[in-house]
């Protein structure tokens, strides 16, 4: 969970300057009997793509929020299908404070098979309405002053945050500053900061683990593996990066030097296996020969007519 957040964060650093855009976190409140998650899941990613559509970025966990609330209206059947009708309505606001900036509703019609299929269907309608469009338009001032009045202590709270080394949650209060406030700037020039600070601290632990196992044991095998593995997790950008580079040269070296080492070793092996093999077999062989000489030896002697005399 930790590198997907900084994954994410490493993206929005990319676009700050120009796609910093005010932030609203979706939430849906469900009226409707036996919702399951799947629904309530369509629904709060048909509302990311609203917040995408009014030209604002959606968030998790932020102070102002577009709520959603879904409830069910009539339910109707023509002929095999099930038609749903269901009111949804929104609200715009500052979900810490209280205030509420306006709410408007809309009706969604969806048909199914089932009622299953109809909610599904319904849900899947839902769309920014113009009066939505209004209201968006008008929550995004408010939304602005509230990070110009409150812009400098949230950065205060951010430095605490860094000092305690809580970095993620650092860069999660910085990265609601929207690029119209007149905090911004100020804003993303910490979050370049701290996320460098994190990162070199990050590395150099990694670092740090990498090297005590391979001082634990400097040879090819598990600690070898795992030695690289961490040290392959270490970010380029980091300013240990050329020291772990180093260390994983030197552990490949020691590890192709001893295997080689014991590549030749195993050869040679093999020779002097094969050759003792060989001398076995010829003295098993000599020893058969012997035992027979022996047994032939110890017959007695007998008269024998040789027939060969007759060939020439």
């Amino acid at each position: 969970m930790k590198k997907k957040f900084l994954a994410t964060i490493v993206a929005a650093l990319a676009f700050l300057p120009s796609q910093a855009q005010i932030m609203l976190t979706p939430m849906v409140d469900s009226a409707i009997d036996g919702l399951n998650e799947n629904n309530t899941q369509i629904v709060e990613n048909r509302l990311r793509n609203v917040i995408s559509s009014l030209g604002l970025q959606s968030g998790y966990g932020g102070r102002f929020v577009l709520a959603c609330k879904v409830a069910a209206l009539q339910r109707e059947v023509s002929g095999s299908k099930l038609i749903q009708h269901l009111e949804i309505t929104f609200a715009i606001g500052d979900d810490q404070g209280g205030a509420c900036f306006g709410s408007t509703s809309m009706e969604a019609l969806g048909i199914g098979n089932s009622q299953g299929q109809a909610m599904t269907s319904a849900l899947k309608n839902i769309r920014a309405t113009p009066e939505l469009k209004k209201i968006v338009a008008e929550s995004r001032q408010r939304i602005i002053d509230y990070y110009n009045q409150n812009g400098p202590s949230i950065i205060a709270k951010a430095k605490g945050l860094v000092t305690a080394q809580k970095w993620e949650e650092a860069l999660y209060e910085l990265s609601f500053i929207p690029n119209e406030s007149n905090c911004y700037n100020q804003a993303v020039s910490m979050m370049e900061n701290v996320y460098s600070a994190h990162l070199n601290h990050d590395a150099k632990q990694i670092l740090t683990q990498a090297q005590a196992l391979w001082a634990s044991d400097p040879n090819p095998g598990p600690t070898a593996e795992e030695a690289m593995r961490l040290l392959g997790q270490i970010n380029s950008s980091a300013s240990c990066y050329g020291e772990a580079q180093s260390l994983m040269k030197r552990i490949e070296a020691r590890v192709k030097s001893v295997t080689d080492k014991k590549y030749a070793d195993d050869v040679a092996m093999d020779k002097a296996r094969l050759k003792a093999a060989q001398t076995l077999q010829t003295a098993r062989i000599k020893a058969c020969r012997d035992v027979a000489v022996a047994w032939a030896k110890s017959r007695p002697r007998v008269v024998v007519r040789h027939h060969y005399h007759s060939w020439w």
